[in-house]
């Protein structure tokens, strides 16, 4: 009696859950969330081909309508290292309005910023114990 009450109650559970993260706005580092970005760049900022890096969200959740993002943005230049390039921050909200249209997503563009470095690696965060 108990099983088949619990079976029914996880479905129900699950479809909520999938039924709420479908609606969701797309992630920050997601494809098409990172091509509107481009594209805004590229139309409103002049920044033809780009790197963006450390990507992370600000705001919202998975299961939120409404997503704040930052992102560090540095223009392609030819026989440059990327260590040495200028990078900028740039921040975008996503919002999602009906499941019919794209996201809307607005893109702010800040000022300089040093670059990220990366993530230790392991070994190295366990070397630092040491």
């Amino acid at each position: 009696m108990v099983l088949p009450i619990g079976a029914g109650l996880a479905i129900v559970l699950g479809s909520a859950g999938l039924y709420a993260y479908q609606g969701a706005s797309p992630s920050c580092d997601s494809e098409p969330a990172l091509r509107q970005v481009d594209a805004v760049l590229r139309e409103s900022y002049q920044l033809d081909s780009i790197f963006l890096n450390n990507i992370r969200t600000l705001s919202g959740g998975v299961f939120s309508g409404k997503r704040e993002c930052s992102a560090e943005v540095a223009a392609i230049r030819g026989n440059v290292n990327a260590s040495d390039m200028p990078w900028r921050e740039v921040r975008y909200r996503i919002e999602e309005r009906d499941k019919a249209e794209a996201p809307v997503i607005s893109v702010t563009l800040g000022g300089d910023v040093p670059l990220a470095k990366p993530e230790p690696t392991l070994w190295e965060r366990l070397l630092g114990y040491l």
